[in-house]
């Protein structure tokens, strides 16, 4: 019978490890440093440091190389892919989707355009295009965008003509006072004319330019919201005040600095006063202020080649029966004084209210 070999486990601390060997011993040196601890494989430690190093290094190496090839791998592929989406047939423009306006139809938006047969969609500068479409004098705004595959979209929108400058040459105006092109034959219609605003003040002054003319277009906008003669001509002064003159009778309409509106209304009550004869009014000073409590005045002159309203003679009439009824009143209340001679005043206007 082979004998029973016991092995003695090591002793357990208090806290269940192994106790562990005696410590080595610290050799004081020579010199007074601090002891180091004797130990044994020390050089082998060092070189196992080492190689962890180097291993992290690869590992950090082999990324750096897979994300840089990565890299380079896509910009290859969107150089290549740019390379055929401008080159390819597939992206050629072969159509316009364009609302033709009143001054530019197709034909002229592809001669404003340009395009060379075979053009590449993606190549094409939208901005630039846009420019060359707003070149057009009657083009306020243009606005272009791609339809891929192989299409176009252009938004135009126009100025609107309101009137006329005449500033030593014959300026279309739009809404907002800005000249945008000159007059051509057929382009003024009905336009009414402003003046007063002379080709060197355009240029010194743009700005207080600009103040006359937006203030000659208001005067236009408010005319035209009732049915009232054809006007030719606003004329503005230095001071902002405006005079209209209709354009079949040629009346002159003072509507001076005020409310046009104001004015235009006393206008439209002379007009119902002298009924079919409005025609001979020469002119109309619409630009008296108004006095609280009291009815409008409006002073009036006619034609002279024509005769003079049935209007204006009956109210000279009136004054002339009122005059002499007050002389024979006064005659009968002082015997004694001689009549005073009679004051012939000028046809007026009754007052409107």
């Amino acid at each position: 019978m082979k004998p029973r070999i016991v092995t003695a486990a090591p002793k357990r601390t208090k806290t269940g490890n192994a106790r562990r060997g005696p410590r080595p011993r610290r050799e004081p040196s020579s010199d007074g440093a601090r002891p180091v601890a004797a130990t044994s494989g020390s050089g082998s430690a060092g070189g196992t440091r080492l190689g962890r190093v180097a291993r992290t290094g690869l590992r950090i190496a082999v990324r750096v190389g897979l994300c840089a090839g990565l890299a380079y791998g896509v910009l290859v592929g969107v150089r290549e892919g740019y390379a055929y989406a401008t080159t390819s047939p597939r992206f050629e423009v072969r159509a316009l989707e364009f609302r033709a306006t009143a001054h530019v139809d197709e034909a002229r938006l592809r001669e404003l355009l340009a395009l060379a047969p075979g053009t590449n969609i993606l190549s094409l500068q939208l901005d630039e295009l846009a420019e060359r479409v707003a070149a057009e004098p009657w083009v306020a705004r243009a606005v272009v965008n791609r339809e891929l595959p192989d299409a176009l979209r252009v938004e135009i929108e126009e100025h609107q003509a309101t009137a006329v400058l005449a500033a030593g040459v014959m300026l279309l105006v739009d809404a907002q006072g800005e000249p945008f092109k000159r007059l051509e034959s057929g382009e003024r219609g009905q336009l009414p004319v402003i003046t007063g605003v002379d080709g060197t003040a355009l240029v010194a002054d743009p700005e207080g330019s600009k103040v006359r003319i937006t203030r000659a277009l208001d005067v236009v906008a408010a005319y035209a919201e009732k049915r009232r003669p054809l006007l030719s001509e606003v004329h503005i002064d230095t001071a902002g005040g405006v005079t209209l003159y209709t354009a079949n009778v040629g009346s002159q309409l003072r509507i001076g600095r005020g409310d046009p509106r104001v004015a235009l209304a006393r206008f439209d009550a002379l007009r119902a006063a002298l009924g079919e004869e409005s025609d001979k009014l020469a002119v109309a000073h619409l630009d008296g202020a108004t006095v609280p409590d009291r009815a409008d005045r409006v002073v009036a002159s006619f034609f002279p080649a024509k005769d003079v309203p049935q209007l204006v003679v009956d109210a000279h009439e009136r004054a002339a029966n009122g005059a002499a009824v007050r002389e024979a009143a006064s005659a009968e209340a002082s015997p004694e004084a001689p009549p005073a001679p009679a004051k012939h005043r000028a046809p007026r206007i009754p007052r409107h209210h």
